[in-house]
């Protein structure tokens, strides 16, 4: 194996251009393993990734390379979303960045373990035969969608599977694009659970109760957190919905001439912040990263 095939061994769910943002010292963060009261530091090279997570074998690097070309493309998105005070997105890099945070909610080892696990009745829904096709069909997915810049492109590719493209639609077309800033003494956290979806709960005509997405929450830094919110978020009660939607919940604007959005972080106290971390904390598997130990929540 040649040093470009090793630098590819570690392979993160979590991209390193976003939890370097979490790091003390360039490398380093702090580490809070699930159910643990101390930290430990740990180089972010071995944070949030598994051996070969996007390989059929050893010494298979298409996916992961295909993977580091997508990040390589929206990582002056995500710089410029996380630095400035009024972030100005051309229609493109709009549509690659919404590309991109669905990629990184279906890359997760948490996806691909549910695609390993399904029942008989949902392996047939995605068109395979048996629980041993479903890894293969994960990472087949994987590697398609890495190779998209806009949703156009997944939708007119034959080759992704229709399941796919009915739950894109289905759970992530009805969302808007928000940033949060926090203020205060608090930190936003990152967990292995990325993003952190938070549902609201509604009861149904036949007595049950629905769980419907109403957040997906992407920590870019110790200071931002990028947020999907349903579009009909103002109809949601307060106790349910959380935030106040007219002032905190703020949609993009179209520039002048209509060529751009324009996105102006909404900034959001102790109180907020925690609550994020707290459902980043609670869903997390592996444990939570935190900048400076001095802001940490008190949910670790």
């Amino acid at each position: 194996m040649d040093k470009s095939q090793k630098s590819h061994v570690r392979q993160h769910y979590i991209p390193q251009f976003i939890l370097k943002n979490f790091s003390y010292d360039k490398d380093k963060v702090f580490f809070f393993e699930k159910g643990e009261d101390e930290y430990s530091t740990i180089f972010v090279s071995d944070i949030f990734m598994e051996k070969y997570l996007y390989s059929k074998e050893e010494g298979q690097l298409e996916i992961e390379e295909s993977l580091a070309r997508f990040e390589a493309d929206v990582a002056p998105i995500f710089k410029k979303i996380n630095t400035e005070d009024e972030i100005s997105l051309t229609r493109e890099e709009y549509d690659h960045l919404r590309v991109f945070l669905y990629l990184l909610t279906f890359r997760t080892v948490n996806t691909r373990d549910q695609f390993n696990n399904m029942s008989d009745k949902y392996i047939k829904l995605y068109g395979a035969t048996s629980a041993a096709e479903m890894k293969d069909f994960w990472l087949k997915n994987v590697h398609l969608i890495s190779q998209c810049r806009c949703f156009n492109d997944v939708f007119a590719n034959p080759e992704i599977n229709d399941m796919i493209k009915r739950l894109i639609e289905h759970e992530y077309f009805g969302f808007y694009m928000c940033i949060l800033e926090r203020k205060g003494g608090i930190d936003f956290h990152i967990t292995d659970c990325y993003p952190a979806v938070v549902n609201g709960e509604t009861d149904t005509p036949n007595g049950k109760t629905l769980k419907v997405p109403l957040y997906y929450i992407f920590p870019l830094s110790d200071s931002r957190v990028i947020t999907l919110v349903t579009n009909h978020i103002e109809c949601v009660p307060w106790d349910v919905a959380y935030f106040d939607c007219k002032k905190t919940l703020k949609r993009p604007k179209d520039s002048l001439d209509m060529t751009h959005l324009i996105f102006r972080p909404s900034k959001i106290g102790v109180r907020d912040v925690e609550w994020i971390n707290e459902m980043m904390i609670r869903s997390a598997i592996i444990g939570t990263v935190v900048k400076d130990i001095t802001k940490c929540s008190q949910y670790l």
